[in-house]
């Protein structure tokens, strides 16, 4: 029989598991990219929005017109904008509160980014009925921008020394919404869904696992690891994603929307020891050339999907299309994608919680 126990140590918790042999082993606290260099303190006026809690329900619907999901029903996704209005603020609110302490040190930037999680938990958002697979979309990026958010700033205060996960309302709220989104791609999987298994499995990964370093829950880490060997298990020879490839005009944009979430799990990683990047005999390199090079010249996409790209648009590369390279090139440095992302420009991404890991 295995059994489990936690301690506190090193300001935070590890469980000690008591496994066949009868040996004790720790795990260690899971660990987050801002973890080893928190900002110094200094408290400054900071003015902190207050959204309101996000619905216990989602009701939200996808806007494509077409069977590759490529081209975008305007009415549609006027409506499903609407719709995401109320996720969109709150996660702004607390990316740009988390972004401010991580760049200033400002306690009451951190603390603002505090309030806004709390507010999420004791309402218990996010974890009711889901209208529709877009609905369980939105859950999960919802998850992963906040969650992110919570790492940026668990240094600050009193997340520095929490007693266990379950004692902290917004490390168990988050814990419950991340084992929803496990469990609904887990289902997914079995149904053998094409969501289960391109871009929209990978965020989901991506959540759960930066929900499980939040929790400290080991189970949703694992699992966010196991999307992304997945995701890099499915880099064709050639770099490309068939899955992604398959979504016509919007090919290279999808290529470069899947990254996103596959390089910051990879990060995510290897700070908890975990070699991603050398994954699957270096797989996701050749992805990352392959996509980026598509900012500069995309008629590799064109041909392969057979029809002309979408990205970059207006000829004009955006600063989602490329800023999640940020940590990567720190490890792996280009000059020809730092120039990219010198393009591109320094804006925070959404769906990653804001400014990536630097």
């Amino acid at each position: 029989m295995n059994v489990s126990v936690c301690r506190i140590i090193a300001g935070g918790t590890a469980a000690i598991v008591l496994g066949a042999a009868g040996l004790l082993h720790a795990e260690a606290p899971l660990l987050s990219p801002w973890d080893a260099h928190p900002p110094a303190p200094h408290p400054a006026p900071y003015t902190c929005p207050s959204p309101p809690a996000l619905p216990h329900d989602i009701v939200a619907y996808d806007f494509y017109s077409d069977s590759k999901h490529s081209v975008i029903d305007p009415k549609r996704y006027a409506a499903y904008k609407a719709a995401q209005d109320q996720f969109s603020q709150v996660v702004k609110a607390a990316e740009e509160a988390a972004d401010n302490y991580q760049r200033t040190g400002n306690t009451f930037a951190a603390t603002c980014v505090k309030q806004i999680l709390a507010t999420q938990a004791t309402a218990n958002a996010m974890t009711g009925s889901m209208s529709s697979n877009q609905a369980n979309y939105v859950q999960n990026w919802t998850l992963g921008a906040l969650a992110i958010s919570y790492l940026k700033v668990r240094k600050a205060g009193p997340y520095t020394l929490p007693a266990t996960p379950l004692q902290d309302p917004v490390q168990l709220w988050m814990k419950t919404v991340g084992k929803q989104v496990e469990d609904w791609f887990d289902d997914r999987r079995v149904k053998k869904t094409v969501d289960s298994q391109n871009n929209h499995h990978y965020w989901a990964g991506f959540a759960v696992m930066a929900a499980g370093i939040a929790a400290d829950d080991h189970g949703l880490y694992d699992w966010g690891v196991g999307t992304y060997k997945d995701g890099v298990d499915r880099i064709a020879p050639d770099g490309t994603l068939p899955l992604e490839m398959a979504r016509g005009q919007r090919a290279l944009h999808y290529h470069l929307f899947a990254l996103a979430p596959l390089v910051t799990m990879a990060e995510l990683g290897e700070v908890n020891g975990d070699g991603l990047y050398a994954y699957g005999h270096d797989a996701l390199h050749q992805l990352v050339s392959r996509a980026t090079s598509g900012l500069v010249d995309n008629h590799y996409f064109t041909d392969k999907a057979g029809v002309a790209q979408d990205t970059p648009e207006d000829g004009k590369i955006k600063s989602a299309d490329i800023i999640w390279v940020t940590p990567y090139l720190r490890r792996f440095p280009d000059p020809a994608i730092q120039s990219l992302l010198k393009q591109g420009g320094n804006a925070p991404y959404g769906y990653l919680g804001g400014m990536p890991p630097s």
